[in-house]
This record gives structure tokens, C-alpha cells and sequence, in this order.
């Protein structure tokens, strides 16, 4: 049985919000859903298993009519699909009495249920949220029908409010493979066997590296996994390290210069680090304004001259302070402390 395995879609999402691509940002997890039913249909998928947060919030009727058409391109694939803690199924939800095409099974309950595929012999277990949080384990201790099907669990969650679970708890599961959302990084917690498929397209800058879909076949209750890199966006860590001798348009020209030589899909998340000139120019605040950067994250720690502060301002708080700090062993976190309290001490 071949099978796709795909979670945290975020159909609607808007993410890099008042960036000029914004607009391109929010249409690519639709493309990418797309592509992956075509995929399916080429590649003549009979399951597609889809691990909750198809969408980013409760979706629209238009927006479910939209991925029902999607569905219907794929009418020989079974799509089996469960609700998140994004888009769960709040009170008078149209999405949990929308009519779906046939070869669609939404497990929308909140207690565990299976759905038994035709001509597949195959079961799909799994349960829907219906708030936004659930702190219980519900995944442990879920008991399967023992007569030769190939049993299959879809999951969301894995951290303390949301279904806490961890990977040892999949290492003896009596499912053939058990499809995982939620978390942003695709992984596999159990190779061949649990897999979290991570988000489709990234939504937020933080969620670094590539992302994509599994693609899989289970024969005889053994499973083989391959991952897929879908390259609509990619938020890539650039860690710079400065000092107070490097000029603000040096930086510019380096980092533009960088980011032209990278792939087009890329967009960049900046963290910088070092020392730099209490005097000059906010650095991270010029660099957040070139094109494909996502966010700068400053770290950097202003470059004082402590003996001339000291000389200056002897007396006063700030070369008391100077002089506390340098009598004690000097560590990494003393050092921070000395040229943070400083900072907060000349902006008084």
C-alpha cells in the first residue's frame, strides 16, 4: 500500500506579515498542498494520510469546498484526515458537518476511532481536537484488531499541552506505522515507523531548514519512508559575528552580496553576535530592511572602553560598577553582566 503522509498544511496562514513578499508568502502553502495532490494522483497513492492543521484556523465554507475539489482529483486515493489545535472543531464548526467526497474520512470524534478502508485492508485510527489544547496522553495504550489488517495511527501533538507523548512510547506500538503532526521539524522519532511529518511550507522564521511531505509503502506490516522537500520557502540561520570596526554599509553589502548567491526560495533569519559601537547606527534595524530577510536578532553586546568610563565617570554609579565587576572572576556571564549593566547605566 503506498501511501502520503502530510501535516500542518496551514492553509490560510499569513505569514511574514508587512514584508514585501507577504502576499507570495501566503499563497504558498496552498501551492504546496497542490503539489502534493498531483503527486498523488502521478505516483497512484491509494492513501493519503493528512495529521491535523490542514488549515491555520477554523476554515471557511469556500476553503473546504476548495480542498474537497482538490480531493476529488484523487478519487481512487483514500484521504484520512483529523482535526489540530489550530483548526479544531469548536461549537457549530462548518467543518465538522461539511459533506465530503467519498474517498474522504474525517475522524472527527474526540475518542480514539478507526476508519476500515475498502479494499485495502487497512485501518486508520485517530481522533480530532475539539479545543485548542489537551494535556492527556492519548495515544498510549490504544488497542488494535488483531486479524492480519495493517493498522495505521494519526496523531497530532507531542509537547506538554497538546497530547504529550515520546518517541519510546511508538517503540513497541502495535501499528504498522503511526503519521505524526504538530511539531514544525520533519523527523523521524521511530525510522520507518513513527514519523513526524513536520509543517508542509514553514509559517514562521524560526522554522528553520527544509520542509515537505513522507511518501511511503507498507507490505507485509513493514514500512519504508522517503522525505520530500517541497522548495516554496525556506528560512535559512545566518550567524554574523561583528565588531566595532565593521561599518553598518560593509555588513549591508556583505549580507546582500550573500543572499543574492543563495537559492530564490530562501529567506533569511539574522542573528548577530560580537561586540559592536554603542555610538553607531542600530545594526540589526538597517539589516532587517534588505530584501529576503526575515528577522535580525541582535545579541551583539556593546564594545566599551571601560578605562576611559572609568576615568570619566570614577566616581559615580557607573565606574563603581565597572570596578565591582572586574574584581570577580571574569566568566562569560560576568563579562555579559559588565557590558549589559553598563549599557543600562549611560542610557540612564
Amino acid at each position: 500500500m503506498k501511501f502520503i503522509h502530510i501535516a500542518d498544511v496551514h492553509l490560510g496562514a499569513k505569514p511574514d506579515r508587512g514584508k514585501p513578499w507577504a502576499r507570495e508568502r501566503e499563497d504558498h502553502s496552498w501551492q504546496a498542498f497542490t503539489n502534493v495532490i498531483t503527486k498523488a494522483k502521478e505516483e497512484q497513492v491509494q492513501l493519503l494520510l493528512i495529521a491535523g492543521n490542514l488549515y491555520h484556523r477554523q476554515p471557511l465554507l469556500q476553503e473546504l469546498k476548495a480542498v474537497d475539489y482538490q480531493f476529488s482529483r484523487i478519487p481512487d486515493t483514500q484521504v484520512v484526515l483529523i482535526a489540530g489545535d489550530c483548526d479544531y472543531l469548536s461549537q457549530n464548526s462548518c467543518y465538522a458537518a461539511f459533506p465530503w467526497g467519498r474517498n474522504v474520512h474525517f475522524l472527527k470524534e474526540k475518542k480514539m476511532r478507526y476508519v476500515e478502508l475498502e479494499g485495502l485492508k487497512a485501518r486508520v485510527y485517530g481522533l480530532s481536537y475539539h479545543r485548542r489544547e489537551i494535556s492527556q496522553p492519548l495515544y498510549r495504550n490504544v488497542r488494535v484488531e488483531d486479524d492480519g489488517f495493517t493498522n495505521i495511527l494519526l496523531g497530532h501533538g507531542g509537547d506538554e499541552r497538546h497530547i504529550p507523548f515520546q518517541a519510546s512510547d511508538f517503540r513497541k506500538t502495535p501499528f504498522d506505522y503511526v503519521a505524526l503532526g504538530h511539531l514544525p521539524t520533519p523527523m523521524q522519532l521511530i525510522e520507518e515507523k513513527a514519523v513526524m511529518a513536520g509543517a508542509l511550507q514553514p509559517i514562521q522564521s524560526r522554522h528553520t531548514g527544509e520542509h515537505g511531505y513522507f511518501s511511503g509503502e507498507i507490505r507485509d506490516h513493514a514500512c519504508r519512508v522517503t522525505f520530500h522537500p517541497l522548495h516554496y520557502c525556506e528560512y535559512v540561520p545566518l550567524n554574523l559575528k561583528i565588531t566595532p570596526e565593521i561599518k553598518v554599509d560593509e555588513l549591508e553589502k556583505f549580507v546582500v552580496d550573500y543572499i543574492r548567491k543563495s537559492a530564490p526560495h530562501q529567506i533569511f533569519r539574522i542573528t548577530l553576535t560580537g561586540t559592536c559601537d554603542p555610538k553607531a547606527p542600530a545594526v540589526a534595524r538597517e539589516l532587517e530592511r534588505l530584501e529576503r530577510v526575515a528577522l535580525v536578532a541582535d545579541r551583539c553586546q556593546a564594545g566599551y572602553d571601560f578605562e576611559e568610563l572609568k576615568k570619566k565617570y570614577g566616581k559615580q554609579m557607573v565606574g563603581r560598577y565597572i570596578r565591582a565587576l572586574e574584581g570577580m572572576p571574569q566568566d562569560e556571564i560576568v563579562k555579559k553582566a559588565l557590558s549589559y549593566g553598563v549599557e543600562a547605566l549611560m542610557a540612564e
